[in-house]
């Protein structure tokens, strides 16, 4: 039987993420468990050495998906076992499918069991840490601008130090500055989502091994960013949020985001851009790496 993910699971289900190879945001642990809540909720079995998720959304509970199984070892299950552990525990289809997990097991292998179709929106912006972090080249020349500019004007006033749970009064402050600046939510339907997960986040930080930058000026709150691991070498950037009446603040947190990552994490997940033209433009401004698609597989009758 599933049981809803709450944070005290972590420890428990951390074995099986410690070796688990998907690229997409979703298959963050944590992730998993500070979205859940919002508007769905993420439950987990466990069974013969691999643990099976799924999400039921909160307002249609109709509306159900499994996301792939996680094994320990870690391993690719075949699309058979995936249809067969579909239609044991009643699930239509697998969401937030990696574009690695397809190109590895074949469209054509894949199409004797599911209908594959591209998740629209859900495609996640891999970047190389260090790319991030210095910001060499050409290519990266507007963002050192803009860093240099922010050094300029606020560099004295401006104080970076680790992200901890104990600012979550600040960061909702912020987030709710940010939100109202740029004119609400972003998607209409879920205007408290994304607080309702910085919450769960940072409530339960140390728990869930999230960790991140914040940026003070003259000792306010201005920008704040934290994640969580995604794989051996992959770090998901979760929240972002920073003052954007502060000129280059964006672009410097950014930057000291990455620097701060330990050095096993080579790789930056951004997460997706949900369709929307301003977050794409924003994310391929910083020339990811690769764009991971995410699937679909449906089950055939």
């Amino acid at each position: 039987m599933f049981k809803k993910i709450q944070p005290h699971d972590y420890r428990r289900l951390k074995p099986f993420f410690e070796g688990q190879l998907y690229t997409l945001c979703p298959y963050s642990l944590a992730s998993m468990i500070i979205w859940s809540g919002c508007l769905h909720e993420a439950f987990y079995l466990e069974e013969n050495g691999s643990v099976y998720l799924s999400e039921v959304d909160i307002e249609d509970r109709s509306r159900r998906r499994m996301l792939l199984p996680v094994t320990r070892p870690f391993r690719f299950l075949t699309p058979r076992e995936l249809a067969e552990a579909a239609r044991k525990l009643d699930f239509p289809a697998y969401h937030y499918v990696p574009q690695e997990y397809v190109d590895i097991i074949g469209a054509a292998n894949l199409e004797g069991y599911f209908s594959v179709q591209e998740e629209s929106g859900y495609g996640d912006y891999l970047y190389r840490t260090a790319d991030m972090a210095h910001l060499k080249g050409r290519d990266y020349a507007k963002k050192r601008n803009l860093i240099a500019q922010f050094n300029k004007l606020s560099g004295p006033e401006a104080r970076v130090k680790p992200m901890e749970g104990v600012c979550l009064e600040s960061c909702l402050e912020l987030f709710d500055h940010w939100e109202k600046v740029q004119g609400g939510p972003v998607i209409a339907d879920i205007p408290n989502c994304e607080r309702k997960a910085i919450v769960n986040g940072l409530t339960h930080f140390k728990e869930l091994e999230m960790s991140g930058v914040a940026v003070e000026l003259g000792g306010r709150l201005a920008g704040f960013a934290f994640g969580s691991r995604l794989s051996a070498d992959t770090f998901t950037l979760n929240f972002e949020k920073a003052d954007a009446g502060v000129k280059g603040l964006y672009q410097f947190l950014d930057a000291e985001a990455a620097k701060a990552l330990p050095p096993q994490y080579t790789l930056l997940n951004k997460e997706n851009d949900l369709g929307l033209s301003g977050l794409k433009k924003a994310k391929e401004s910083y020339f990811p790496l690769r764009l991971v698609k995410s699937y679909i597989l449906t089950l055939k009758s």
